[in-house]
């Protein structure tokens, strides 16, 4: 049996962090090993960003904060690592970056294994114990130690930070073995779901407009209890709709499903959702936009005019969902016409029959946040135990903000196990 201080299971993006941070604070990276079952580490890394790696946002850390609902919870870790603490890190290794549409920041290559390849060298420079090809099997706790017993040897610890991931990107190795851990460690779980996919909807005609963009648009989805919108661009795919909006919004969508993957329930309820094609325009402002260019376009054929307030691919899809025909003149409008128009601008409905779980990109529920200090990330019911990165129960919408989420909760856990050794 191999015996170290800190064991870290999980080499993604909060598993190399906390190594980097525990070895950085102890000075002694020989007593830290970082347990991966895939051939290396930070194989996630490489597929986020479309593999361009969007590693934080230019967002300061408080409004960051305030797109999560569990803010309280998230804000030692993010102030201990802020966004500009985290790319201070890799400047410090002569990488550059980019800032692009709505402040998300990338590496000026493009690349992301040049984050990869930095957090390893860090790594390797700390000499952290890099134990790849590994899959642990089980963990047990017998007197305040960790025992760990993997495919491959069994090892021991004193202090033990599981990093796992979700069930997000199951091919690299993320299939939900962190939980199991949790429970076996008496941690409680709340309903994991796939979180930022893309949304199914049950409609031929609509699947024939794929590759066609609604730009600054409102889609909004009403719970019972409030209306929740995303402003935005959407992109109708051969399968329903998809990009940052729609996504962004399914993470509200599955919150407050009944979806619960590790208990078998996966059938999504049918749900509504509204997209509003002119945001900036009132109901009543675009009634009175129609009835003023009436006169001037009297012999103009709606699907024409309806050209001035929407992309041309999607004018035939709209006038048929709103029943108001193409062809008319808009001289020859009815009242209930234009009114059919002007509520389907503000609120054209599409009703979603299922989601595309995978291309989830982050994993909805995880590890009760209430079971966990969020001064250390240490366990409440468990000393030496910590948890951070995409097995907790947070989850943000694009833009950079997950990896953040990552990386801070990764930094304080390892911090707060190596500051406990001392």
């Amino acid at each position: 049996m191999k015996t170290y201080s800190i064991c870290i299971i999980g080499g993604g993006p909060s598993g190399m962090m906390a190594g980097l941070s525990a070895a950085k604070n102890l000075n002694n990276g020989k007593t830290i090993a970082i347990i991966e079952k895939n051939n290396d580490l930070g194989q996630k890394l490489l597929l986020t960003g479309g593999g361009r790696c969007n590693i934080t946002n230019e967002k300061p850390i408080k409004d960051q904060l305030k797109l999560y609902e569990e803010k309280n919870f998230l804000k030692p870790s993010f102030y201990t690592l802020t966004n500009t603490d985290l790319l201070e890190i890799f400047e410090n290794k002569e990488v550059t970056f980019k800032t692009e549409d709505n402040g998300r920041i990338f590496p000026t290559t493009d690349d992301a294994h040049i984050i990869k390849g930095v957090l390893k060298e860090y790594l390797e420079n700390f000499k952290v114990n890099l134990i790849v090809n590994t899959t642990v099997k089980s963990i047990n706790l017998k007197d305040s130690k960790f025992q760990i017993q993997t495919n491959n040897e069994e090892y021991q610890c004193d202090k033990l930070i599981i990093t796992t991931g979700g069930i997000a990107y199951p091919n690299t190795g993320s299939n939900g073995d962190g939980y199991i851990f949790a429970e076996t460690l008496t941690h409680s779980i709340s309903p994991i779901k796939p979180g930022l996919v893309s949304l199914n909807i049950d409609d031929n005609h609509l699947h024939k407009l794929a590759g066609v963009q609604l730009s600054n648009v409102t889609v909004s989805f009403k719970d019972k209890k409030k209306k929740i919108s995303k402003t935005g661009d959407i992109l109708i795919s051969h399968k329903g709709l998809t990009g940052p909006t729609i996504i962004d919004l399914s993470n509200e969508i599955m919150k407050k499903s009944n979806y619960d993957i590790l208990n078998n329930a996966t059938d999504l309820d049918e749900i509504k959702i509204s997209v509003d094609l002119k945001p900036k325009l009132t109901e009543n402002q675009l009634k009175e936009k129609i009835t003023k260019d009436m006169p001037n376009h009297g012999k103009t054929k709606v699907k024409n005019y309806m050209q001035k307030l929407m992309t041309n691919s999607f004018i035939g899809y709209f006038l048929n969902q709103a029943q108001v025909s193409s062809n008319k003149t808009m001289s020859n409008l009815t009242r209930k016409d234009k009114n059919r128009i002007v509520n389907n601008l503000k609120h054209f409905p599409f009703i979603v029959s299922g989601i595309f779980k995978e291309d989830a990109k982050v994993t909805i529920g995880g590890v009760k946040i209430d079971e966990i200090n969020n001064k250390t990330l240490e366990s409440k019911l468990n000393e030496g135990l910590y948890f951070a990165g995409e097995i907790l129960e947070p989850a943000g919408p694009t833009g950079g903000y997950n990896l953040q989420l990552c990386f801070s909760t990764g930094y304080l856990a390892g911090k707060s196990a190596s500051e406990s050794l001392k």
